[in-house]
């Protein structure tokens, strides 16, 4: 039995927060586009922010960036990490000699 082979494109729409530091939606999504040492980022056109993704496959996708980007910009995410890091802080301060 023979087989084809059919390329399909497929348009859809991928949801990213705003720039954490200044809630601008303004973000442009870009890799360098080389075959090797390639480097991806989201950047805030308006305030400079930016996340990198880099060493990344030279055919990185934007979702990936987007999902990087969202993971730096989304405010639930960074007050758990942020939460996190204080916690590990505090049980470093306990755990010093007392003076």
């Amino acid at each position: 039995m023979g087989k084809i082979k059919i390329k399909e494109t497929v348009d859809k729409e991928i949801f990213y927060h705003p720039c954490v530091k200044c809630g601008s939606d303004n973000i442009n999504f870009d890799d360098c586009g080389y075959s090797s040492f390639n480097v991806a980022w989201g950047r805030c056109n308006d305030c400079g922010n930016k996340v990198t993704i880099s060493p990344c496959d030279c055919f990185i996708k934007v979702e990936r960036i987007i999902n990087v980007w969202n993971e730096e910009n989304d405010p639930a995410i960074l007050k758990s990490k942020y939460e996190a890091e204080i916690e590990k802080y505090k049980e470093l301060i306990n755990n010093l000699p007392k003076i």
